[in-house]
């Protein structure tokens, strides 16, 4: 396990690096930059645009500009946004925090919808089987953004005492933070609760037909007792596979999502900040979700490795 831990961690070093040049160099293939963004229409001399960019440090070559950034971050600075001249990690820890809650919430609604739709399609079988397999495909081609918007658009029409637009901070009103939240997760849940589900009614299926599932049966056992000790534990190591994978997509979807409801979360601020060229606080996004997504898929792959021990690093 430990060889596993330390495998893992070095690949998760190395892609983060990966990403964050990627990300860095391709914000600065974009035609224009911040100092053309922040002059928009006003036709400013070219001395003053150098002067700012001498200012912000973009005239220093980009293979410098990236080494001074990545030397920062190690040490925690993330930089200072070029829009509200703050620190990106004091504006970002609050975003991240709201994006973290969405995720959460979406995770677990698709991992009870996902898990329990597969356990009824591959233990009912017939109707029951035709029914689940109708609904995941229909809602698998329906993307999460249009979900968003006919939720927003259906509230809107027919209950509008509900605020589906308003955010309520969690430290102000717990509740009320949660019950708004409940929407947006379930419009970014859907899509991936059915990849769930269609795993956990394959990998119950495969290891139903097993010998010692078999067994089990002839002894008499409890069907309670086959389903959770025989067939669910054989069958988590791909559903652990896939819903890791899955979960960690959460991530990329709630940026259409919190555009879409209105959340301050990273998704928002991320679409602000390039629409702006805040180069600082783009590269911190992309760093923090990149670093949030290969984090999970770290964990599934412990996961996987303890609940299988054939599997080596």
């Amino acid at each position: 396990m430990k060889r596993v831990i330390l495998v893992r961690s070095m690949w998760m070093a190395a892609i983060l690096l990966g990403v964050s040049f990627v990300s860095f160099m391709l914000m600065r293939a974009l035609p224009g930059d911040f100092v053309l963004a922040a002059a928009g229409a006003q036709m400013l001399q070219p001395e003053v645009l150098e002067a700012m960019r001498r200012d912000l440090g973009l005239n220093q070559p980009l293979i410098e500009q990236y080494l001074s950034w990545l030397g920062a971050v190690l040490k925690g600075d993330f930089g200072t946004s070029f829009v509200t001249h703050q620190p990106v990690l004091h504006e970002l820890w609050p975003r991240f925090l709201v994006t973290l809650e969405l995720a959460l919430i979406a995770a677990f609604i698709a991992l009870v919808m996902g898990v329990s739709t597969g356990l009824v399609s591959a233990r009912l079988r017939g109707a029951a089987d035709w029914i689940v397999r109708l609904y995941n495909g229909f809602i698998l081609a329906v993307p999460n953004f249009v979900v968003g918007t006919l939720i927003v658009l259906l509230v809107g029409l027919y209950f509008p005492e509900l605020a589906v637009l308003s955010y309520t901070p969690f430290l102000e009103d717990p509740l009320g933070n949660i019950a708004g939240m409940i929407l947006p997760a379930f419009a970014l849940a859907l899509a991936i609760s059915v990849t769930i589900s269609e795993n956990t009614r394959a990998a119950v299926l495969e290891v139903s037909n097993q010998d010692f599932v078999m067994v089990a049966r002839a002894k008499g056992l409890l069907p309670r007792t086959i389903l959770w000790n025989y067939l669910m534990r054989n069958a988590l190591t791909p559903i652990i596979t896939v819903t890791g994978l899955q979960v960690a997509t959460l991530l990329g979807g709630s940026i259409v999502i919190e555009t879409i409801f209105a959340i301050p979360g990273m998704g928002q601020y991320l679409f602000d900040s390039i629409t702006s060229r805040d180069y600082p606080v783009i590269q911190a996004i992309v760093l923090v979700a990149a670093a949030c997504v290969v984090f999970i898929n770290t964990l599934a792959d412990i996961a996987y490795a303890t609940a299988d021990a054939r599997v080596e690093a």
